[in-house]
């Protein structure tokens, strides 16, 4: 069977001039058309007025749209629309074109990727529920049947056999799974292994297949060597597909096969391997995919986070901002204790919190009031002392600067020592004055305990008027 690329598809557009509305979305489209001609067939004839629209121009419709497609929900939106409609040689499409041309959305995520997503189980997303998983199945049989040599079905049915086989054997650690509960398991795993040997087969080949094989020899206690082959494989066929890195990643931590920091070594040689701005982003994509796992919470880590935060700004660099991963950096951010960074990218990401991410708004309220309690006091005083350099760049205020230093010390030196202590390791206050020369605000660097002590001493101290209102000025307290 002939697989269509993007670049077929559009010439297919121009020469039969079938356009996708830009005022309709391609959920919308499809149900519109789909009325229509349940419409036309009760009725014998087109439906009011309109002229039928074929299958095959249907499909067309429907493939250039999702390929074209820049929103991730509206994606899996109408990827799933077309597995509900069996509309198989339109997915089949869908996914070649995505495959070959190795398409990417906002925040690097790759459509194909999302499209096998869109699909993993009858609810599009998690393990759905067992009495759905019959019927589900049974489409993705029928899909390939009726496109034999398509590995992208073949993919698919592997990865909907692999999650039904979770679903059977449900929570709990190993020595905690009844027999029959586990036979089943394996069995189910089994199906899962001899579709994806038969898709090995074909002569379309495709990235995630390595991804769906390597959860599938994991589930099954492969050995690690095992293992390391298929990730041999997938990285030699298509290196950037850095999925394949995360479940290899996963495997080594010590929930399944690894040891403490087997993880963030193979995180760090697999990034140096690859090298430059593309190393450093795979180490995010790692480094990401262990810290965000819900399953690994209480697990300790050892990444490294200045370089995950590089290969962060390098995604976005070469990909673009995405709010799902602005919440991922900021949950790290968190995790790694990086306050100042966190409360900048929460700024920035205001109520648009992602679920996945965080788990609960709750808990994403709280790192935010967390991060802005910490870095608030901090951020003010960065802007105070950018101020202050602006300041004593002029030659008015370099004049100032010298003023207040001999007025400060003439009454108010004896206030300084009375408040310091043993342990005392203020260096700096920074002051802004009003029109006048009276104390506005008082900022001690560092904030020591003894503030409360000497706060209270200048609050209504009274400099020379400033050059301008609102100006900052720095006093040393050694």
């Amino acid at each position: 069977m002939a697989v269509l690329t993007a670049m077929v598809w559009i010439a297919g557009i121009a020469a039969g001039g079938v356009k996708l509305s830009a005022q309709e979305s391609l959920g919308e489209k499809a149900r519109r058309i789909r009325a229509q001609k349940e419409n036309a067939a009760q009725a014998g004839q087109p439906a009011s007025g309109q002229k039928a629209i074929s299958p095959a121009a249907a499909d067309l419709t429907a493939t250039v749209g999702l390929i074209s497609e820049t929103d991730p929900e509206k994606y899996q939106e109408g990827v799933r629309l077309l597995l509900e409609q069996e509309r198989f040689r339109a997915l089949d499409d869908v996914a070649a074109g995505d495959r070959v041309n190795k398409t990417r959305f906002a925040g690097g995520e790759w459509k194909l990727w999302v499209f096998y997503d869109a699909i993993a189980s009858p609810a599009g997303k998690g393990r759905g529920v067992v009495a759905d998983w019959n019927a589900y199945r049974d489409k993705l049989n029928r899909w390939m049947g009726q496109q034999p040599e398509s590995v992208t079905a073949r993919v698919a049915l592997a990865q909907a056999e692999l999650m039904y086989a979770w679903q059977l054997r449900g929570p709990g650690e190993l020595g905690t799974i009844v027999p029959d509960r586990f036979d089943r398991f394996m069995a189910q795993l089994k199906r899962a292994e001899t579709i994806l040997n038969q898709a090995s087969e074909l002569q379309v080949k495709c990235p995630e297949w390595y991804d769906v094989m390597l959860q599938v020899g994991r589930a099954k206690g492969w050995e690690l060597q095992d293992l390391n082959t298929v990730l041999e494989r997938a990285i030699a066929f298509e290196p950037q597909y850095y999925y394949v890195y995360q479940q290899q990643a996963l495997t080594l931590t010590p929930k399944w096969r690894g040891r403490e920091g087997d993880a963030e070594k193979f995180a760090e040689e697999q990034a140096n391997r690859m090298g430059g701005k593309p190393g450093d982003i795979l180490y995010w994509q790692i480094a990401q995919s262990v810290i965000g796992n819900p399953d690994l919470a209480k697990m300790p880590q050892h990444f490294v986070w200045s370089r995950a935060l590089i290969g962060y700004q390098g995604l976005v660099e070469q990909y673009g901002v995405s709010v799902v991963r602005q919440n991922q950096i900021a949950f790290m951010a968190a995790r790694f204790g990086d306050y100042m960074t966190t409360d900048d990218l929460l700024l920035q990401i205001g109520d648009r919190w992602d679920q996945a991410t965080w788990g609960t708004q709750e808990y994403f309220d709280k790192v935010r009031a967390w991060a802005r309690s910490t870095a608030g006091p901090f951020k003010r005083i960065i802007e105070a002392y950018k101020a202050v350099n602006a300041n004593v760049a002029t030659p008015e205020g370099q004049r100032y600067d010298g003023q207040i230093a001999k007025e400060f010390s003439a009454r108010y030196a004896h206030a300084v020592q009375d408040c310091k202590t043993g342990a005392d390791a203020r260096k700096l206050l920074i002051l802004q004055g009003g029109k006048s020369g009276g104390v506005q605000q008082m900022l001690v660097v560092p904030e020591t305990a003894s503030d409360a002590c000497l706060r209270p001493k200048l609050e209504k101290a009274n400099f020379s008027p400033p050059p301008k209102p609102e100006y900052w000025v720095r006093v040393s307290l050694k």
